[in-house]
């Protein structure tokens, strides 16, 4: 940057905001003296801009950071410059959310919490649905609440509707009425905004049904997020045309109305493998978008009395988020459906090493005869995604030159397909120094799994069966 006069730049106020941003983000990062070293360097660079064009923008910004870096005197000191600005000029901000935005983060800095409040709700009541806006705020005042050893909890009133994951039974009985009102009340005692699930016959559409009835209803700006274990044709004839034919347009209806379709799983997957790894897939879009607009991720299944939950909706549980379980009645005549499943294929995650000593690798793994040699590269199977993520980090920040992969899938460990290999070569030679990729699923995944380290969509990747979304993970 240096080179191109950011370091330098006195007259700017774009240039000086972006370089801000930049520090920001590194005293994110950081750690102690440092990271209180880089706020305060940021609020520099974010005061001299906002003061070279009038901004409380940059102002604002300036005046938060000096609080993170323990400079509260110089806090005030701007808070009250871009309080200033904002009361001497109504289309002072971007838009009159963050007009009002800025005004309640301004009233919290110089300790006006409940006239703080005020201007968020008049904020919010601007825009009522610029939901990444209100995150944004929502999270930068939670910061400010935190540095002065104030309750927080009230803006929990604030934040954007909640993430669900919704799935249950497949053989309902026929009268599912409770079933629906209890449904129906999750979702306004909840206030439930974007959903993720799949459409199998049963319980998924019977949710996926009062969800989109409620939001027309209601006129809500709500999503339906559809994720499938298989293709969408052999999806329809496995789990929704052989349980009735009334649930065919219901099916059709929700894919119309539906936000975005994600497909999971190749047609061949064993299908109880295929709906625990898009299970696994759609919980982690939860979970993300419920930490992207500062919000909740809580997921809602239907079970028949007497009958356990999926192992992963278990391990749902077992993680400490929320789970609501709606008590379902299966149809007398279908008893629970045994396990479909191969001995062969698995759910389990590859790690592909290009340009590596195969020496360094074995270091790392505690089975010399995991490790699987060619000409193209290393690899080796892992049982679960976040050990996947874990070693192949440790060995791209080990070796800079080695190029790294992981993905998540259904496969016979004993007998890769030649798809999958050549699929993680892909990825890998793709892969950043010092960083691991891997496709959306398996990030999605590793979300759910709460991976702490950097995780990065970095745009698309073309291969041979088409582009494919490529993401970045890394160690902290």
């Amino acid at each position: 940057m240096k080179q191109h006069g950011l370091f330098d730049s006195q007259t700017d106020s774009r240039l000086l905001t972006l370089q801000a941003r930049l520090v920001k983000d590194r005293a994110k990062r950081a750690r102690g003296d440092e990271r209180a070293s880089l706020f305060l360097q940021s609020a520099d660079l974010y005061t001299k801009a906002g003061r070279l064009n009038r901004s409380s923008y940059p102002l604002i910004n300036a005046a938060t950071l000096s609080l993170l870096a323990g400079k509260r005197t110089q806090s005030i000191k701007l808070a009250r410059e871009a309080l200033s600005l904002i009361e001497a000029d109504p289309n002072e901000g971007e838009t009159p959310f963050w007009h009002e935005a800025t005004r309640a983060e301004a009233l919290l800095l110089l300790g006006r919490e409940l006239e703080g409040r005020a201007a968020l709700g008049l904020a919010i009541a601007t825009q009522s649905e610029a939901w990444e806006d209100h995150a944004a705020t929502i999270g930068q005042l939670s910061l400010i609440l935190s540095e002065l050893g104030q309750d927080p909890s009230w803006l929990d009133d604030y934040r954007p509707p909640a993430s669900v994951h919704f799935s249950g039974l497949a053989w309902l009985s026929h009268d599912t009425s409770r079933v629906t009102d209890a449904i129906r009340q999750f979702i306004k005692e909840e206030r439930v905004g974007f959903a993720y699930g799949a459409l199998a016959a049963g319980a998924d559409l019977l949710f996926a049904q009062t969800f989109l009835e409620y939001k027309n209803s209601h006129r809500l700006h709500a999503e339906l997020h559809v994720v499938l274990p298989l293709p969408i044709e052999q999806f329809r004839e496995k789990s929704v045309r052989p349980f009735g034919a009334l649930w065919v347009p219901l099916f059709d209806a929700a894919l119309d109305q539906a936000s975005s379709i994600t497909i999971v799983g190749a047609e061949d997957a064993p299908l109880t493998l295929a709906i625990e790894h898009s299970d696994q897939v759609a919980m982690g879009c939860a979970v993300r978008n419920a930490h992207i607009l500062q919000s909740r991720a809580i997921g809602l299944t239907i079970v028949a009395s007497g009958e356990s939950l999926r192992p992963q909706l278990a391990a749902w549980q077992t993680s400490g988020r929320k789970l609501t379980i709606i008590d379902g009645v299966r149809d007398e005549a279908h008893s629970n459906q045994a396990d479909d499943g191969n001995a062969g294929p698995q759910l389990k995650t590859l790690v592909w090493v290009s340009n590596a000593d195969r020496a360094t690798i074995l270091s790392y793994i505690d089975d010399e005869g995991s490790l699987e040699s060619s000409e193209q590269g290393h690899w080796f199977v892992c049982e679960t995604t976040k050990e996947a993520g874990d070693l192949a980090t440790r060995l791209a920040y080990a070796d800079p030159a080695a190029r790294i992969s992981i993905l998540c899938a259904i496969f016979d460990p004993h007998d890769l397909p030649k798809m999958i290999l050549e699929r993680a070569q892909a990825f890998a030679r793709a892969a950043l120094p010092q960083t691991v990729s891997t496709d959306r699923n398996t990030a999605l995944v590793l979300v759910l799994k709460g991976w702490s380290g950097p995780l990065n969509e970095l745009g698309e990747l073309g291969t041979l069966w088409g582009n494919e979304s490529i993401w970045s993970i890394a160690s902290l």
